[in-house]
């Protein structure tokens, strides 16, 4: 991509323009915010020419087409912390959609990176590796994001176990061994009957590493350690759809972090399951 500013680029070439072109320009160079809600039919409306007019000024300007140029459009006139905390409306277009999606969900990677600590991360780290077997609690969307983890822990070659529901969940935590590991995944940190569970386990012995968005909660005095997963609540996506994210991220660094610890394990492991799955392909 041009390193030149979109603006700057279009102040270039504006000189250049003539008639339904240079009013284009014009329209745009003083409402630039503007143009990201728009379709290239309204800006066509609005500046009193034709689609084809709007898609010469953007070729002009380096931009393959309209929606190119409304993205780098965005990414220079758009504060930053303005847009990824400006929430999806009902009448936004795809376009407007996806820039406020992707940016949502790198500022909640970034904040993620910021609230948890290389020592939290080294201690759920450790546990890890201790554990006979670990296992993978989670209720909802987080027990979509525990049966994620639970397949790509198997490659580690330790014992892995996940569940969803709560009276199985009660029967692990009231047989599990001492040191072995619980993975809890739950967004409020408060579901009562995974409390219930978690607490059983501590009473046996068991490791607990919590992922949650909250930094204290009910779950949270019984965890080991609890590793923090930034999301913001909005009208279209709940903070529990923002967490989804940076909590399977979390995951895959522990994940990776196990694997170095035991590389050995990890190798055989892998090759296993890389010879079952093969046999499964023609």
């Amino acid at each position: 991509m041009d390193k030149v500013g979109i603006i700057n680029k279009l102040k270039e070439v504006y000189t250049h323009l003539k008639g339904s072109e240079k009013r284009t320009a014009e329209y745009i160079l003083k409402h630039g915010k503007d143009i990201i809600g728009l379709s290239i039919t309204e800006l066509a409306e609005r500046c009193d020419c034709s689609e084809a007019t709007i898609f010469r000024v953007c070729k002009k300007i380096g931009c393959k087409g309209y929606q190119e140029f409304k993205i780098r459009i965005a990414h220079e006139l758009v504060d930053p912390i303005e847009d990824i905390h400006e929430d999806i409306e009902g009448d936004d277009n795809f376009i407007t959609i996806m820039d406020k999606v992707f940016k949502s969900t790198i500022v909640s990677l970034q904040e993620t990176m910021k609230v948890n600590n290389v020592k939290s991360l080294e201690a759920a780290a450790d546990i890890l590796e201790k554990a006979d077997e670990i296992n993978f609690f989670g209720m909802g969307i987080s027990g979509a994001v525990a049966l994620d983890s639970y397949v790509k822990f198997i490659r580690t070659g330790k014992r892995v176990a996940y569940e969803t529901d709560s009276h199985i969940q009660s029967m692990i935590a009231a047989t599990i061994k001492k040191d072995d590991a619980i993975i809890a995944i739950s967004n409020s940190g408060s579901n009562k009957e995974l409390i219930e569970n978690i607490k059983i386990a501590k009473e046996n012995g068991a490791k607990i590493i919590l992922l949650s968005s909250k930094t204290k909660s009910p779950l949270a005095k019984y965890a080991d350690v609890t590793l923090i997963t930034y999301g913001r609540e909005q009208y279209y996506r709940s903070e529990a759809s923002e967490t989804r994210i940076t909590t399977l991220v979390l995951l895959d660094c522990l994940f990776i972090q196990l694997c170095l610890k035991n590389r050995e394990d990890y190798y055989n492991s892998l090759g296993k399951v890389r010879g079952a799955i093969a046999k499964k392909r023609l």
